[in-house]
């Protein structure tokens, strides 16, 4: 699948998440000290919007019970998510975030 435009860098402030719609699909983007990661948006456990965590690192920690995912890779890194969520190639161009869906 080719890259699809998802965000302005200036819409997702360092340490923060957006939420996006993206070829049907609920994404959160994550700008990480300028670094930017995309992952499912909704956690696994109940459904909460990962986008409105708080970042600590490479991680997110879910707004409603506190699982902890790793913005890289989706990998759930602590209860009560049961599984991790998809991860998304991310890329930079002129100054949109652009993702492979």
């Amino acid at each position: 699948m080719p890259f699809v435009r998802a965000a302005a860098v200036s819409d997702i402030a360092s340490g923060k998440g957006k939420q996006v719609s993206v070829g049907g699909k609920n994404v959160a983007i994550f700008n990480i000290n300028g670094t930017f990661c995309a992952i499912d948006n909704d956690c696994p456990h109940r459904g909460a919007p990962l986008a409105e965590g708080d970042c600590e690192g490479n991680t997110v920690v879910c707004p409603w019970h506190g699982a902890t995912f790793d913005l890289t890779t989706g990998a759930h890194l602590s209860p009560p998510a049961p599984r991790g969520v998809k991860a998304y190639p991310v890329q930079i161009v002129g100054d949109e975030v652009h993702i492979e869906i």
